[in-house]
Protein backbone atom coordinates (compact mmCIF):
# COMPACT_ATOMS: atom_id res chain seq x y z
CA UNK A 1 0.00 0.00 0.00
CA UNK A 2 2.83 2.38 0.87
CA UNK A 3 4.51 1.61 -2.46
CA UNK A 4 1.36 2.39 -4.48
CA UNK A 5 0.84 5.64 -2.54
CA UNK A 6 4.42 6.72 -3.19
CA UNK A 7 4.14 5.97 -6.91
CA UNK A 8 0.85 7.88 -7.08
CA UNK A 9 2.45 10.93 -5.47
CA UNK A 10 5.39 10.63 -7.86
CA UNK A 11 3.03 10.63 -10.83
CA UNK A 12 1.27 13.75 -9.58
CA UNK A 13 4.59 15.53 -9.11
CA UNK A 14 5.80 14.30 -12.49
CA UNK A 15 2.66 15.63 -14.18
CA UNK A 16 2.79 19.03 -12.49
CA UNK A 17 6.45 19.70 -13.24
CA UNK A 18 6.56 18.26 -16.76
CA UNK A 19 3.29 19.90 -17.80
CA UNK A 20 3.72 23.31 -16.18
CA UNK A 21 7.38 23.73 -17.17
CA UNK A 22 6.49 23.33 -20.83
CA UNK A 23 3.41 25.55 -20.46
CA UNK A 24 5.71 28.29 -19.21
CA UNK A 25 8.27 28.03 -21.99
CA UNK A 26 5.59 27.61 -24.66
CA UNK A 27 4.34 31.10 -23.85
CA UNK A 28 7.72 32.82 -23.61
CA UNK A 29 7.74 34.08 -27.18
CA UNK A 30 8.29 33.27 -30.83
CA UNK A 31 10.97 33.91 -33.45
CA UNK A 32 10.18 36.03 -36.52
CA UNK A 33 11.01 33.12 -38.84
CA UNK A 34 8.74 30.60 -37.07
CA UNK A 35 5.97 29.22 -39.31
CA UNK A 36 4.30 26.72 -36.90
CA UNK A 37 3.46 24.06 -39.52
CA UNK A 38 1.67 21.82 -36.99
CA UNK A 39 -0.69 24.66 -36.07
CA UNK A 40 -1.52 25.30 -39.72
CA UNK A 41 -1.86 21.62 -40.63
CA UNK A 42 -4.06 20.96 -37.61
CA UNK A 43 -6.34 23.76 -38.76
CA UNK A 44 -6.44 22.30 -42.28
CA UNK A 45 -7.44 18.84 -41.01
CA UNK A 46 -10.03 20.37 -38.69
CA UNK A 47 -11.60 21.91 -41.78
CA UNK A 48 -11.74 18.63 -43.68
CA UNK A 49 -8.50 18.72 -45.65
CA UNK A 50 -6.45 15.55 -46.03
CA UNK A 51 -2.64 15.52 -45.79
CA UNK A 52 -0.64 14.62 -48.92
CA UNK A 53 -3.86 14.95 -50.90
CA UNK A 54 -5.21 18.45 -50.25
CA UNK A 55 -2.05 20.15 -49.02
CA UNK A 56 1.70 19.63 -49.29
CA UNK A 57 3.34 18.00 -46.29
CA UNK A 58 6.95 17.14 -45.51
CA UNK A 59 6.63 16.37 -41.79
CA UNK A 60 4.55 13.49 -40.48
CA UNK A 61 0.75 13.86 -40.35
CA UNK A 62 0.21 12.06 -37.04
CA UNK A 63 1.32 15.04 -34.99
CA UNK A 64 -1.22 17.16 -36.91
CA UNK A 65 -4.04 14.76 -36.04
CA UNK A 66 -3.02 14.96 -32.39
CA UNK A 67 -3.28 18.74 -32.67
CA UNK A 68 -6.82 18.45 -34.03
CA UNK A 69 -7.88 16.79 -30.76
CA UNK A 70 -6.62 19.74 -28.72
CA UNK A 71 -8.21 22.25 -31.10
CA UNK A 72 -11.55 20.48 -30.74
CA UNK A 73 -11.53 20.58 -26.94
CA UNK A 74 -9.74 23.88 -26.26
CA UNK A 75 -10.49 25.89 -29.39
CA UNK A 76 -8.15 27.14 -32.10
CA UNK A 77 -5.77 29.16 -29.97
CA UNK A 78 -2.25 29.23 -28.58
CA UNK A 79 -3.32 27.55 -25.33
CA UNK A 80 -4.48 24.47 -27.24
CA UNK A 81 -1.24 24.49 -29.21
CA UNK A 82 1.07 24.62 -26.18
CA UNK A 83 -1.08 22.22 -24.14
CA UNK A 84 -0.51 19.63 -26.86
CA UNK A 85 3.26 19.68 -26.34
CA UNK A 86 2.89 19.89 -22.56
CA UNK A 87 0.76 16.74 -22.45
CA UNK A 88 3.28 14.87 -24.58
CA UNK A 89 6.10 16.13 -22.39
CA UNK A 90 4.34 14.45 -19.47
CA UNK A 91 3.70 11.26 -21.47
CA UNK A 92 7.40 11.03 -22.33
CA UNK A 93 8.38 11.54 -18.69
CA UNK A 94 5.79 8.95 -17.63
CA UNK A 95 7.14 6.39 -20.11
CA UNK A 96 10.66 6.95 -18.79
CA UNK A 97 9.52 6.66 -15.16
CA UNK A 98 7.66 3.40 -15.73
CA UNK A 99 10.56 1.97 -17.73
CA UNK A 100 13.03 2.83 -14.98
CA UNK A 101 10.79 1.06 -12.49
CA UNK A 102 10.71 -2.00 -14.77
CA UNK A 103 14.50 -2.06 -14.55
CA UNK A 104 14.23 -2.12 -10.74
CA UNK A 105 15.71 1.35 -10.32
CA UNK A 106 14.78 2.85 -6.94
CA UNK A 107 11.58 4.87 -7.12
CA UNK A 108 13.21 8.11 -5.96
CA UNK A 109 15.86 7.85 -8.68
CA UNK A 110 13.25 6.93 -11.28
CA UNK A 111 11.38 10.09 -10.38
CA UNK A 112 14.52 12.24 -10.33
CA UNK A 113 15.78 11.14 -13.76
CA UNK A 114 12.31 11.39 -15.29
CA UNK A 115 11.92 14.93 -13.98
CA UNK A 116 15.28 15.91 -15.46
CA UNK A 117 14.27 14.46 -18.82
CA UNK A 118 10.97 16.33 -18.74
CA UNK A 119 12.83 19.62 -18.24
CA UNK A 120 15.05 19.17 -21.29
CA UNK A 121 12.69 17.34 -23.65
CA UNK A 122 9.82 19.58 -24.78
CA UNK A 123 10.54 22.84 -22.91
CA UNK A 124 13.51 23.38 -25.26
CA UNK A 125 11.01 24.17 -28.03
CA UNK A 126 7.78 24.73 -26.10
CA UNK A 127 5.37 24.10 -28.98
CA UNK A 128 4.50 20.87 -30.87
CA UNK A 129 7.48 19.87 -32.98
CA UNK A 130 7.78 16.89 -35.33
CA UNK A 131 11.32 16.10 -34.20
CA UNK A 132 10.23 15.91 -30.57
CA UNK A 133 7.27 13.64 -31.27
CA UNK A 134 9.35 11.36 -33.51
CA UNK A 135 12.11 11.19 -30.91
CA UNK A 136 9.60 10.41 -28.18
CA UNK A 137 7.97 7.48 -29.99
CA UNK A 138 11.38 6.23 -31.18
CA UNK A 139 12.69 6.16 -27.61
CA UNK A 140 9.53 4.45 -26.36
CA UNK A 141 9.90 1.97 -29.21
CA UNK A 142 13.45 1.28 -28.06
CA UNK A 143 12.14 0.87 -24.50
CA UNK A 144 9.61 -1.65 -25.81
CA UNK A 145 12.35 -3.60 -27.59
CA UNK A 146 14.58 -3.69 -24.51
CA UNK A 147 11.70 -4.65 -22.20
CA UNK A 148 10.60 -7.38 -24.62
CA UNK A 149 14.02 -8.97 -24.24
CA UNK A 150 14.33 -8.35 -20.50
CA UNK A 151 10.85 -9.29 -19.31
CA UNK A 152 10.01 -11.93 -21.94
CA UNK A 153 6.51 -10.43 -22.14
CA UNK A 154 4.71 -10.78 -25.49
CA UNK A 155 2.97 -7.39 -25.35
CA UNK A 156 6.20 -5.49 -25.92
CA UNK A 157 6.88 -7.34 -29.19
CA UNK A 158 3.32 -6.56 -30.30
CA UNK A 159 3.57 -2.86 -29.43
CA UNK A 160 6.97 -2.39 -31.08
CA UNK A 161 5.97 -2.13 -34.80
CA UNK A 162 3.11 0.24 -34.02
CA UNK A 163 5.37 2.55 -32.02
CA UNK A 164 7.93 2.65 -34.84
CA UNK A 165 5.30 3.39 -37.49
CA UNK A 166 3.81 6.17 -35.37
CA UNK A 167 7.29 7.56 -34.93
CA UNK A 168 7.97 7.42 -38.69
CA UNK A 169 4.74 9.24 -39.46
CA UNK A 170 5.70 11.97 -36.99
CA UNK A 171 8.97 12.56 -38.85
CA UNK A 172 11.29 10.51 -41.03
CA UNK A 173 14.28 11.13 -38.76
CA UNK A 174 15.38 9.97 -36.25
CA UNK A 175 12.67 7.30 -36.49
CA UNK A 176 14.16 5.67 -39.60
CA UNK A 177 17.58 5.37 -37.95
CA UNK A 178 16.12 3.97 -34.74
CA UNK A 179 14.01 1.52 -36.75
CA UNK A 180 17.04 0.25 -38.64
CA UNK A 181 19.03 -0.13 -35.42
CA UNK A 182 16.22 -2.09 -33.75
CA UNK A 183 15.88 -4.26 -36.88
CA UNK A 184 19.58 -5.15 -36.78
CA UNK A 185 19.52 -5.83 -33.05
CA UNK A 186 16.34 -7.87 -33.51
CA UNK A 187 17.93 -10.05 -36.19
CA UNK A 188 20.93 -10.59 -33.94
CA UNK A 189 18.71 -11.43 -30.95
CA UNK A 190 16.48 -13.91 -32.77
CA UNK A 191 19.51 -15.53 -34.40
CA UNK A 192 20.84 -16.41 -30.95
CA UNK A 193 17.60 -16.71 -28.93
CA UNK A 194 14.94 -17.73 -31.40
CA UNK A 195 11.46 -17.92 -29.92
CA UNK A 196 8.72 -18.96 -32.32
CA UNK A 197 5.92 -17.30 -30.35
CA UNK A 198 7.69 -13.95 -30.02
CA UNK A 199 9.01 -13.94 -33.57
CA UNK A 200 5.73 -14.67 -35.32
CA UNK A 201 3.81 -12.32 -33.03
CA UNK A 202 6.24 -9.56 -34.01
CA UNK A 203 5.91 -10.39 -37.71
CA UNK A 204 2.10 -10.53 -37.52
CA UNK A 205 1.94 -7.24 -35.61
CA UNK A 206 4.24 -5.63 -38.21
CA UNK A 207 2.04 -6.85 -41.08
CA UNK A 208 -1.10 -5.56 -39.36
CA UNK A 209 0.52 -2.18 -38.73
CA UNK A 210 1.50 -1.86 -42.42
CA UNK A 211 -1.94 -3.01 -43.62
CA UNK A 212 -3.63 -0.54 -41.28
CA UNK A 213 -1.47 2.27 -42.69
CA UNK A 214 -2.26 1.29 -46.27
CA UNK A 215 -5.94 1.10 -45.33
CA UNK A 216 -5.86 4.67 -44.03
CA UNK A 217 -4.27 5.79 -47.30
CA UNK A 218 -6.89 3.91 -49.31
CA UNK A 219 -9.90 5.15 -47.34
CA UNK A 220 -8.73 8.76 -47.63
CA UNK A 221 -7.79 8.36 -51.31
CA UNK A 222 -4.19 9.41 -50.64
CA UNK A 223 -1.98 8.61 -53.58
CA UNK A 224 1.14 6.65 -52.69
CA UNK A 225 3.01 8.60 -55.37
CA UNK A 226 2.04 11.88 -53.66
CA UNK A 227 3.22 10.48 -50.35
CA UNK A 228 6.51 9.29 -51.83
CA UNK A 229 7.14 12.57 -53.62
CA UNK A 230 6.39 14.78 -50.62
CA UNK A 231 7.48 12.71 -47.64
CA UNK A 232 10.45 10.86 -49.11
CA UNK A 233 11.86 12.61 -52.18
CA UNK A 234 11.25 16.25 -51.32
CA UNK A 235 12.04 15.79 -47.64
CA UNK A 236 15.33 14.05 -48.45
CA UNK A 237 16.23 16.84 -50.89
CA UNK A 238 15.86 19.34 -48.03
CA UNK A 239 18.10 17.12 -45.91
CA UNK A 240 20.79 17.21 -48.57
Amino acid sequence: MLKEKEIFLHLILLFLISFLSNQYYGFVGINPFDSFPVYNAGFYILNGKIPFKDYWLVHGPIIDFFQVIFFKFLGINWLAYVTHSSVFNFLFALACYLTFLKFKLERKYSLFYSLLLSLIFYPTVGTPFADQHASMFSVIGFFSFILAIKTKELKYWIFLPWLLIISFFCKQTPSSYIGIIILLFGIFYFTIHFNRRFFFSLVLSSILAVLFTLGVFLLNEISLSNFYEQYILFASSIGK
